[in-house]
């Protein structure tokens, strides 16, 4: 064998010779592939990539035993809110929100739910990213997924802070005619111990006691709202909202133009390792 690879048993110098006697047709093949690779590339519509970090909703709790240290329950579970956006029931009403068409060979449709990504950090943290023919659309698209969980959890955590906040309500009332009966046996109680008779000091006596009981729901009263106040305070109960803002590519992120060359490039030659292949077996076979 000398510049065809005709024989089964090769040698290294055969191959290299082969390579150098065929180098031009290789030089070709890398070459045209890839051209033909940025051809594709460029003759692809770009895309953008919008990115958010977000942080779900909570509930602050109000504690069992009078304590504030508590910061509050998730108003959905991290890993839900992701099953959740990865459902094709919330996508779709996320596209209709968007005035897009829902149909599965709706082109739109589709690169919108194959490019939407979802994965939760380590932090609890929910990372969403999409993509969008302008930086416009990829950021417009990626609000709307984020203002649907919004909308959702919103809903469900309405009905807490509600009854929270009558809670919080009742218990001012409550302190308030408290306060106003405390006064009360306090001017009466004073009253009643300007006199000596025995009479006048066991009314005393238990208006003092009296006062105590109510001393004591008094300070019960204000220890449960100061309690509903500190779950009720925006670092304890919050809706959900990204982190930061809506981040876009300055560049698009697809097609990558480098990575179409080496693909043309390493298609290209092996296309033409292997019509250099084919050739020289047939002429061999001659």
């Amino acid at each position: 064998m000398n510049k065809n690879l005709s024989n089964d048993d090769l040698t290294m110098e055969d191959v290299i010779k082969f390579l150098k006697f065929n180098f031009r047709f290789f030089l070709i093949g890398a070459i045209s592939g890839s051209i033909l690779g940025l051809v594709i590339a460029f003759s692809i519509a770009p895309q953008w990539e919008a990115t958010a970090l977000l942080r779900v909703g909570q509930l602050g709790s109000t504690g069992s035993t009078g304590s504030t240290g508590s910061t509050g329950i998730a108003v959905e579970p991290s890993l839900q809110v992701v099953d959740r956006i990865k459902n094709r029931s919330f996508q779709n009403d996320v596209l209709k929100s968007l005035g897009l068409s829902i149909s599965e060979d709706d082109r739109a449709a589709k690169s919108f739910r194959g490019s939407l990504k979802v994965k939760l950090e380590k932090s609890d943290l929910i990372a969403l990213s999409i993509r969008g023919n302008s930086q416009s659309e990829a950021k417009k698209n990626l609000s709307a997924i984020i203002t649907e969980v919004k909308k959702i959890h919103t809903q469900m955590l309405s009905p807490s802070i509600k009854r929270l906040e009558q809670e919080l309500a009742a218990i001012e009332q409550t302190l308030m005619k408290a306060n106003a009966e405390s006064e009360r046996l306090v001017k009466s109680l004073d009253g009643r111990t300007d006199t000596l008779s025995d009479k006048s000091f066991s009314q005393a006596a238990l208006l003092s006691n009296i006062l105590l009981v109510r001393e004591s729901e008094l300070n019960n009263a204000r220890d449960l709202k100061r309690n509903l106040e500190e779950a009720l305070s925006p670092e304890r109960t919050f809706s959900t909202q990204e982190i930061g803002r809506v981040e876009v590519t300055e560049k698009p992120v697809f097609p990558k133009k480098s990575i179409f060359a080496i693909l043309g490039t390493f298609i290209g030659l092996l296309l033409t390792l292997l019509w250099v292949f084919l050739k020289s077996r047939i002429n061999d076979d001659r």
